[in-house]
Formats: C-alpha cells, sequence, structure tokens
C-alpha cells in the first residue's frame, strides 16, 4: 500500500514524511513540558528542517539549571496554576521540575495563598481560594527546597476586553513540495473597544479537527477472520492541539483602543485539518504593559530571520527576581490578565477549492497482503484491518488508511464539539 500525494514523486514523498517525522519528534518532547519552556527550545528544533546547519550553542553550564517559572492569575475563576521547572540542555531538552517548594500568590489588599503541589513541578490554588479581580494586583513569592527566595512585584490585572470576531480568510502560499501556490486559511481576530490606548494583548489558541480515514472496516482478522461489527467505528477521528506560536500585539499608538483584522496562524490545505471540520479556540488575555515586552520580547528570539541566535533565551528578562541576588538569571513570567475566550467552528472550504493532503489508493500490493496475511501467526500484529473496494476485492492497506487513530487522533468526539 502507498500514501500517494498528487503530483509527487516516490522520493518527494520520502523527503515530506521525513520532515514531518522530525517536526512530530520535536512536538512529542515539547507535550511533555510546561506550555513556557517549548518557547526556549523551538528556535532550535526549527534547525532540525531549515537550510541552516544545525546550531548548538556554547552555554554556560550555569544555565542550563535556571529556574523556570510559568503562572498567571486572572479574571477567569480559579483553580490557577503555577508550574516550576529547571531549563536543561537545548541539545538534550526534558522536562525537569522544580518539587517541594513553597509557592504563595498574595494581593495588594492583604489576602494571600500558599499553593497545594497536585503534581511534580505543579503547584495549584483551591477550587475557592485567591480570585483574580481586575484592578487588584498581584504577585507570587517561591521558596524553593534549598530555601532561596524568588519573587515577582506587585502587577494591576486589567479588566479582559471582549474578543469581537475571529473569522478565516483564504491565502495562497506557495509550497516547496509542490511548487505551486496552494490554498489555505489566514485566522484573523478583532477585538472589541477597550476602555484605554496602553492596551496589550497576547492569544493563546488551541485548535480541534475533524477527519476521517480513507476506507472503511469491514472484515478483521486475529488469527481468525471476524465480520468487524461497526464499519464506521474508527473512520472519524479528533485531534486537539495548541497552536505553538506566539501572537502579541498593544493599541499603544493607536487612534482608537481597539485591535482590527490581526493576523494570527494560517494553515494551509496540504493537511486534513479542514478535510471535514475544524474548531479554534481562543483565549483573548489583556496583559500589562511588561508583560507584552516580554512576551513580544520572546516571539522576535523565536521568530527572527537571519542570525536566529542573537538573543539567546536566557537574556529575556522576566518579572521574577532572587531576592538576593539580583543577578540570577530566571526564566519565564508571573502573569496577570484579563480573560475573554471564544470558540469558532469552520466547515470544510467549498468544492471549487482544491485539496492536497495525501489520501490512500488501493495498490497491487495491498490487495496480494490479503492473502499472505493468513500466513501471519504473530500475533503482535493483530487484529489486522481489511476493507473492501468497490468491485467486492478485499485488500489489506497500511493501517493508517483504515483507522484513524493511527494519525494521532481519537475516536471520541469532544464534549464541545458541534457538528455542522
Amino acid at each position: 500500500m502507498k500514501n500517494r500525494t498528487f503530483g509527487l514523486t516516490d522520493q518527494m514523498e520520502k523527503i515530506l514524511q521525513n520532515i514531518v517525522t522530525r517536526i512530530r519528534n520535536c512536538y512529542r518532547i515539547m507535550e511533555g513540558m510546561p506550555g513556557l519552556l517549548w518557547i526556549f527550545i523551538l528556535p532550535f528544533t526549527n534547525s532540525l528542517v531549515s537550510c541552516e546547519e544545525p546550531f548548538t550553542p556554547d552555554l554556560r553550564q550555569d544555565y542550563s539549571n535556571l529556574l523556570v517559572v510559568e503562572g498567571l492569575i486572572s479574571t477567569d475563576p480559579g483553580p490557577y496554576v503555577v508550574r516550576l521547572s529547571r531549563a536543561t540542555t537545548v541539545v538534550y531538552p526534558e522536562y525537569n521540575p522544580v518539587t517541594d517548594s513553597e509557592v504563595i500568590i498574595m494581593d495588594n489588599q492583604g489576602h494571600s495563598e500558599m499553593l497545594s503541589e497536585t503534581e511534580p513541578g505543579v503547584y495549584t490554588t483551591a477550587t475557592d481560594g485567591i480570585q483574580g479581580i481586575a484592578g487588584n494586583s498581584y504577585k507570587i513569592q517561591i521558596k524553593d527546597s534549598e530555601r532561596n527566595v524568588y519573587e515577582s512585584a506587585f502587577e494591576k490585572l486589567p479588566a479582559p476586553v471582549d474578543i469581537d470576531t475571529i473569522y478565516p480568510i483564504l491565502e495562497y502560499h506557495y509550497s516547496d513540495v509542490y511548487h505551486q501556490d496552494i490554498p489555505g486559511y489566514r485566522f484573523n481576530i478583532s477585538t472589541q473597544n477597550g476602555d484605554n490606548d496602553s492596551l496589550c494583548f497576547r492569544w493563546q489558541l488551541q485548535h480541534t479537527w475533524q477527519y476521517a480515514s480513507d476506507y472503511q472496516i469491514y472484515l478483521y482478522y486475529d488469527g481468525k477472520l471476524h465480520v468487524f461489527p461497526d464499519p464506521d467505528s474508527l473512520q472519524t477521528c479528533w485531534i486537539t492541539e495548541p497552536v505553538y506560536s506566539i501572537f502579541t500585539t498593544t493599541a499603544i499608538g493607536l487612534d482608537k483602543p481597539v485591535i482590527t483584522d490581526y493576523p494570527l496562524h494560517y494553515i494551509g490545505f496540504d493537511t486534513r485539518h479542514f478535510s471535514i471540520r475544524y474548531s479554534l479556540l481562543v483565549k483573548q488575555l489583556t496583559i500589562s504593559r511588561s508583560a507584552w515586552e516580554y512576551w513580544d520580547a520572546v516571539k522576535e528570539q523565536t521568530t527572527a530571520s537571519g542570525n536566529l541566535y542573537t538573543h539567546l533565551p536566557y537574556q529575556i528578562k522576566g518579572n521574577i527576581k532572587r531576592v538576593d541576588d539580583e543577578n540570577e538569571p530566571v526564566l519565564g513570567y508571573f502573569q496577570v490578565a484579563g480573560i475573554d475566550v471564544k470558540r469558532i467552528f469552520i466547515n470544510r472550504p467549498p468544492a471549487i477549492i482544491p485539496m492536497h493532503y495525501p489520501i490512500c489508493e488501493l495498490s497491487l500490493p495491498d490487495y496480494e497482503a490479503y492473502g499472505w496475511m493468513f500466513y501471519n501467526i504473530d500475533a503482535r500484529d493483530w487484529p489486522e484491518y481489511v476493507t473492501i473496494d468497490g468491485s467486492g476485492q478485499r485488500a489489506l492497506p497500511d493501517r493508517q488508511c483504515t483507522d484513524c487513530r493511527e494519525k494521532g487522533g481519537t475516536i471520541v468526539k469532544p464534549d464541545f464539539w458541534i457538528d455542522n
């Protein structure tokens, strides 16, 4: 069985699959890390698939063990979560949690709460604990197991600005695989009017897409041949992932305190994201100017062209310092934010717009594999899934052509999902 992409040679397919595999491996590493930590290694993973020679920065030994703080208190109800870890080398990145620490969130009204460590390196407020209130100021204090104390300055929690619209626009981007422009969707966002002209924003995105395997399962083999009881049960899946990019902007310098048509992420139609139905969840954080300056610097560091490594992550200062040694770098930022959330759903584009994602096509080896299947006595390969073509011929294609879970999804429909 061969997975065929329109217009691709076998060699081009292998190159494309190799690139995708390397990117996925990078993201698998990141999935086990806090959301902030992957930002610090993302520029280095980019070199895996770029035309530049891989670069190993000459980091001093003490930078490989820096404290990384990821925390947030917002106008959303709690509980709130703070993650503590130690930075590791960019060559062998891993999540190294900081355990047995005392973590306290306090406000300028005299309220405070010590967080509970609910899992290694993860500290959480109580459900009925401290709450973020717009207009109040908040700070974090951390005392690690070696009694080193770190804290941020008080920062005022801004009132949230509501999201107005989120919408896709059709764009054509050049594809190095197809050697032509192919279509895709760029998502834009607009806010409602804010109450001042010094508003700053950051957006966190999570997307979910519904997709299907190319063939149904009609029979399965586990040493004996059986009728598959529900041919539709493994055909439709959903994948939910963060959008691994940083989106920030500010209304400073604008005539009105409103953001209009700010571009978010782009996804081409060479993936299955829009093959059936797509959902985008946007969390809009109204943040302080200092927080915006921090995240904008991180964004610039992770997306800079030319000399990608001019500014290494440990040179970006957050708002947390060691009390008795302000020269010790601390990675991360304790955020206070007003939050608004909006979800949209997008259907498959009209039929006139071509899709370019790879599809499965039955070939002679797939039909032959069905016959050889009965000689396979290795139970580790079971069950084998058999499809039947339009003429009644039985075939044993690659499993990802019949079982949608093989592409990384789940057959469990998300609770929030709304069918078309």
